[in-house]
């Protein structure tokens, strides 16, 4: 199974066709409404964006599956999902992740697989559920920080950084749970722990960004950049290389 590094959308192509593909089956009151747009922007790019590396898919078997078949299904869930062009099939993709992963949650309540795997399927719902979308990122936020309490190495640091990416993507109160300071703190943490994994500094580059560090977030897309460029070519090479060239272009 792998999951690619392109499904964590910048906030540019979030906010361009993202939010948009969903708004039209909304009433019309709630169209106009930013702060729901804001949160269904920052679940599209949150919610399938746990980043890691390629490893063969573990099959569900049938009635049961151990914490990494279960963890493996949710993943391979949130793969199909990003390249699912069917609302009705990314609605039941959602309900199986959720299925896997409250399966994984009562074999194994604290392991880091299975939180943080059940974060990504709340992820998947309010994608397919907008009007979900507060809740939802509510609870990632809480499983997330759950998950690195356990394993903050699991997913290379995931649990840090996929925390910091809803925390500067998502609007903040009274609208959302958005807190770019406490993202740009789990950003850290991510970078500290894999400091040459490329989106953990891609994390950290935004954070600065949405922070106001502009030196220093272009400092850490040159990173970013250097580091994918030392890497064998790709598809998550190439999509690293073009985040951080997006990141260094902004002024």
């Amino acid at each position: 199974m792998r999951r690619r590094a392109g499904r964590c959308m910048n906030a540019r192509t979030v906010a361009r066709r993202g939010p948009t593909r969903r708004m039209n089956a909304l009433p019309a009151s709630l169209m106009l409404n930013p702060g729901l747009i804001g949160l269904i922007a920052a679940v599209l790019a949150v919610g399938g964006c746990a980043e890691r590396a390629a490893r063969p898919a573990a099959p569900v078997i049938a009635g049961g599956g151990s914490v990494d078949q279960l963890a493996g299904a949710v993943a391979a869930d949130a793969e199909r999902s990003d390249h699912e062009p069917d609302a009705k099939v990314r609605e039941q993709l959602a309900a199986d992740a959720l299925s896997h992963a409250d399966a994984c949650i009562a074999q194994a309540p604290g392991a880091a697989p299975c939180l943080y795997e059940r974060a990504v399927a709340l992820g998947l719902d309010a994608r397919a559920h907008p009007l979900r979308a507060l809740d939802q990122l509510k609870g990632m936020l809480d499983l997330l920080g759950k998950a690195e309490a356990a394993d903050p190495s699991y997913d290379q640091g995931g649990p840090a950084r996929v925390r910091a990416l809803v925390l500067i993507r998502a609007p903040g109160w009274p609208l959302g749970p958005g807190d770019p300071d406490a993202g740009l703190e789990s950003a850290r943490r991510a970078a500290a722990l894999r400091p040459q994994y490329v989106p953990n500094v891609l994390a950290l580059a935004e954070a600065q960004g949405k922070t106001g560090d502009a030196a220093g977030a272009r400092n850490s897309y040159t990173m970013a950049r250097d580091l994918a460029q030392a890497l064998p070519q790709g598809q998550d090479r190439d999509d690293w290389l073009r985040q951080a060239s997006a990141g260094l272009q902004q002024k």
